[in-house]
């Protein structure tokens, strides 16, 4: 719990030091949840799982009735896994050349902002249905505060790729909402400096994370431990990202949200499968190869499972009944944690068991 939760909250605060806007504020959020979840797991669930023992409560651990203990050789089909990936990478590269600026929404891009007043609300949901009805896709919409001093009043935001699109987003808005009273109030042109800013301090955030995290997982493990955590969420973050553009959608700060959120799952998922090899390990003489790391890998599949489809039913809930940028968010975030369940096993720990000295001798582990 300890490993993984903190190498979790490692990247959060590279995230909060070196991020901005967006980026920062979604670090803080992330690294509260964290603690909050580091409590719960280590002193919360305990209190609970005393109290239901010592009154004769809980006699059964169903876990293992769910997913069986299982003795599948993924080592075997590591290059197969990486074969795949590969493919996966080359094809969404091809594409993504091919699409060139249109990767991008408008976060990054620019584009014209609508700043519109109205005389009663309107659901977010229904104005981007009708604006998508126009043709009119990947537009950001909030409801935000005008003004300045005692004299402020809630406008709402649209922002689209150019003026064109601000012309319909008008007309649209005129036609179908004409009882909401929404009238134009100014017209900006947002340019791509904000997006190139929020890149520019995420990927400093995300070089800083990795570095970090190869000097504690050295600490805590041993270098290619480290070596193999590294290269596994690179692979995780670059497939997700391959994943989303080859499905058409574009990324906003919204997708990039999801990929930070997939940085700290994965990294967790990866951290608990190299805790258990370094519980065999200890169990079989310090040896360490493609056998020890099956066996646990094994050990911890009914974890994975199990982690993966509780977390899977809230990422559904949010792409059945969440519309817009909510449904950019949990596909990035769906994509990314299937990516990353099968990254710890079949990247992650073949880049540990290749990259390690085969003379070394094996230490006992912290």
């Amino acid at each position: 719990i300890l490993d993984s939760e903190l190498t979790t909250l490692l990247a959060a605060a590279m995230l909060v030091w070196q991020g901005s806007g967006p980026v920062k504020g979604f670090a803080i959020t992330l690294s509260a949840g964290i603690i909050a979840s580091m409590y719960t797991a280590i002193m919360a669930t305990h209190m609970v799982f005393d109290f239901l023992e010592h009154r004769n409560l809980l006699n059964n651990l169903r876990m293992l009735e769910w997913v069986p203990q299982t003795k599948f050789d993924f080592l075997k089909r590591r290059y197969l896994a990486a074969g795949l990936s590969v493919a996966l990478l080359v094809a969404s590269l091809v594409v993504g050349l091919q699409r060139g600026k249109t990767n991008f929404g408008v976060d990054f891009t620019g584009g014209q902002q609508l700043s519109l007043s109205f005389d009663q609300k309107a659901e977010v949901d229904a104005l981007r249905a009708a604006l998508e009805s126009a043709g009119i896709r990947n537009v950001s919409i909030q409801y935000q505060r005008g003004g300045t001093g005692a004299v402020q009043n809630e406008v709402l935001a649209v922002r689209v790729a150019d003026a064109a699109e601000g012309a319909t987003a008008q007309q649209v808005l005129a036609e179908q909402f004409a009882g909401n009273g929404f009238k134009l109030m100014q017209e900006d042109m947002v340019g791509p400096q904000v997006g190139k800013e929020l890149q520019r301090s995420g990927l400093i955030a995300i070089v800083l994370t990795l570095l970090g995290l190869i000097v504690y997982i050295t600490i805590r493990f041993e270098f290619s431990f480290a070596i193999g955590a590294v290269v596994g969420l690179i692979h995780n973050v670059l497939l997700t990202v391959a994943i989303y553009c080859l499905l058409g959608r574009q990324l906003t700060m919204t997708s990039i949200a999801a990929l930070l959120t997939v940085l700290g799952y994965s990294v967790n998922d990866t951290i608990v499968v190299f805790d258990r090899i370094r519980e065999v390990r200890k169990l079989r003489a310090g040896r360490l190869d493609a056998q020890i790391a099956n066996e646990s890998i094994n050990q911890t599949l009914s974890r994975t499972v199990l982690t993966g489809m509780t977390t899977l039913l809230c990422i559904v809930s949010l792409l059945v009944f969440g519309g817009g940028a909510i449904f950019d968010f949990a596909l990035a975030l769906l994509i990314g944690i299937v990516v990353g369940t099968y990254a710890s096993i079949f990247i992650a720990t073949p880049v540990m068991l290749a990259v390690r000295p085969k003379t070394a001798a094996a230490p006992a582990g912290k």
